[in-house]
């Protein structure tokens, strides 16, 4: 989806001159979509957390580094609105930044020697002793083991991390189509790489001294390590002349789609998931398999692992409350900081454009019947006369019409939204207070609003012109209760505006929609429909996560149905 349209409307010259600098207009300008891109990218988070996918842990390193770049981005501007205020954004960034790297990224193994050892030398206590449960009784002491550093070196001597990891991110388990190409580019990667003349002189001398009775050799294939080590592969009839070529078939296998999804199902990094090789003399028969492993992908094992991560990087802890003030030590998240970023951001430009005040143009404080509370910039034509002897106004300034149209369905009485009122409510819980996260920028044909709601976020935004096609925008991000819950709601969002012609895009926990085109009538309607729409996933959030998509999308309809038949 593209950006909104918001400062083709709300430029820098509506700002009295000389009442903020370029560079500050700039900067909250770039919040804006740089905050849009980092929500985009949290949301990958709360997608893998549905369980519905089984990835490479590679993607979510890498989505964790993207993220991370795109955040620091996003405090350079901060600190370029208020240099003096944001003095120490780095600091914050940096903390955070750190824990999220570290909780996902990992240690390689060494590319150290030993590369070899031989199976008399593999006794009790060392590391590898626990491949002698993998050696037949009638090889004796006759051995030798291929350490995992030998792959590690192959990998680093070939320089095919990043190449690898590029493919290894596409991997989904539920694509068995997928996993086989993926699996075929891999293979044939690991097919042109080499090793240093020495060390396969070396691997051919051994192989020699191994093989010296039978003449050929048996391989087997380890993935893991210890009593968690698996058989992935096979080779028989070898012969030592050809030991480095059955080696690097060895390492193929680590590759082949069962190996995969033994892995991914484990949630583990390719290079925390050692491969060791045993040889031994025999195998009399050619032989060669890289498919001996059965299972099913474990996707429970990649949930846990997220699940120890996205503290640090998806979760929301702040606007835990309604009215909620956000400060930077409540910051304990990557997506805390975009919050921050995004709220700082925007006090900022409207301190620029001034305190709520007298007049038709600059802030009002928009108080509606529900306990929300919205700082609305006026371009032109967004309020009515009435509205110029008064720095609070009511939706009944409101001359706008997508405005009006949204606030229609907002307040729609359908919905029963808490009281805002001090003390105890009756059933002895306080009852939230108005958020004040909340803005608008309105002209006659055209609104922007953005709503923050405790976690969750709403923005919608619409022109309708005679002159010109019109559209409607909209996106939400859900915070609060568990992922699935989350995700529920998004696919219940989804049904119902698809349903209304909307072009709906969405991914995990977040949601972008337009719909371009069509008489006024039709938007106005659409955004009545919307202004219920965010009514009902607030208030009533819990019953509705409870829902399957069709299911949510059927008592929408109701709702609406109820709400043209007891109009304001």
């Amino acid at each position: 989806m593209g950006d909104f349209g918001l400062f083709s409307h709300w430029t820098f010259e509506t700002f009295a001159p000389g009442s903020i600098p370029r560079v500050k207009y700039n900067a909250f300008r770039d919040i804006q979509r740089q905050s849009a891109f980092c929500f985009s990218l949290l949301a990958y988070y709360d997608d893998l957390l549905a369980g519905d996918r089984v990835v490479d842990w590679s993607m979510i390193s890498k989505l964790t580094g993207r993220l991370t770049i795109a955040i620091r981005k996003l405090v350079d501007l901060l600190q370029a609105m208020n240099p003096v205020e944001f003095m120490d954004a780095h600091d914050w960034y940096a903390k955070l930044a750190f824990y999220a790297r570290m909780s996902t990224e990992h240690a390689p193994i060494a590319a150290t020697p030993p590369y070899l050892a031989a199976i008399p030398d593999v006794r009790s206590g060392h590391p590898l002793a626990w491949v002698r449960m993998h050696l037949p009784d009638t090889a004796g002491e006759s051995g030798l083991v291929i350490t995992p550093a030998l792959y590690q070196y192959l990998v680093e001597a070939n320089d095919l991390r990043p190449r690898l990891d590029a493919l290894l991110r596409q991997l989904d388990l539920v694509d068995d189509a997928l996993v086989e190409a993926v699996s075929e580019k891999l293979v044939s990667m690991v097919l042109s790489a080499d090793l240093p003349e020495r060390l396969r002189a070396e691997l051919e001398i051994e192989a020699m001294e191994l093989a010296r009775g039978s003449g050929l050799l048996e391989v087997l294939v380890l993935a893991g390590s210890g009593e968690d080590a698996v058989l992935i592969g096979r080779q028989g009839g070898v012969r030592a002349a050809d030991f480095f070529t059955a080696w690097i078939g060895a390492v193929c296998c680590k590759f082949s789609p069962s190996a995969l999804t033994l892995r991914l199902g484990l949630g583990l990094a390719d290079e925390e998931h050692p491969l060791t090789v045993l040889v031994y003399p025999g195998g009399k028969e050619a032989a060669n398999s890289c498919d001996l492993w059965r299972g099913d992908p474990d996707a429970g094992a990649l949930l846990r692992r997220l699940g120890q991560v996205v503290p640090r990087i998806s979760q929301l802890h702040v606007f835990r409350a309604q009215g909620e003030a956000l400060r930077p030590e409540q910051c304990r998240s990557l997506h805390d900081l975009v919050c921050l970023c995004l709220e700082r951001g925007l006090s900022q430009i409207f301190a620029f454009a001034g305190e709520p005040a007298r007049g038709l143009t600059g802030i009002k404080q928009m108080r509606l019947e529900i306990p929300v509370v919205i700082n609305a910039f006026n371009l032109g034509g967004g309020l009515f006369p009435t509205a110029a002897e008064r720095a609070v106004i009511s939706m009944e300034d409101v001359r706008s019409t997508p405005a009006w149209s949204f606030l229609l369905g907002l307040v729609n009485p359908v919905v029963t939204w808490p009281v805002p009122e001090h003390g105890e409510a009756p059933h002895g819980e306080a009852s939230p207070m108005p958020h004040y996260s909340s803005y608008a920028v309105l002209a006659q044909c055209f609104m922007h609003c953005t709503l923050r709601l405790e976690q969750n976020l709403y923005v919608v935004e619409c022109r309708c012109d005679d002159e010109v096609p019109g559209y409607i925008q909209f996106r939400c991000m859900f915070g609060g209760e568990g992922s699935r819950e989350r995700v529920r709601r998004v696919e219940i969002v989804r049904a119902v505006l698809e349903a209304e012609g909307f072009a709906v895009d969405s991914r995990g926990n977040y949601l972008t929609a337009t719909r371009s085109g069509g008489e006024d009538v039709y938007i106005q309607r659409n955004l009545v429909g919307l202004g219920l729409l965010v009514a009902w996933l607030q208030v009533r959030g819990a019953e509705v996560a409870s829902m399957e998509a069709g299911e949510g999308a059927s008592a929408f309809r109701r709702l609406v149905g109820e709400a043209r038949s007891n109009p304001l």
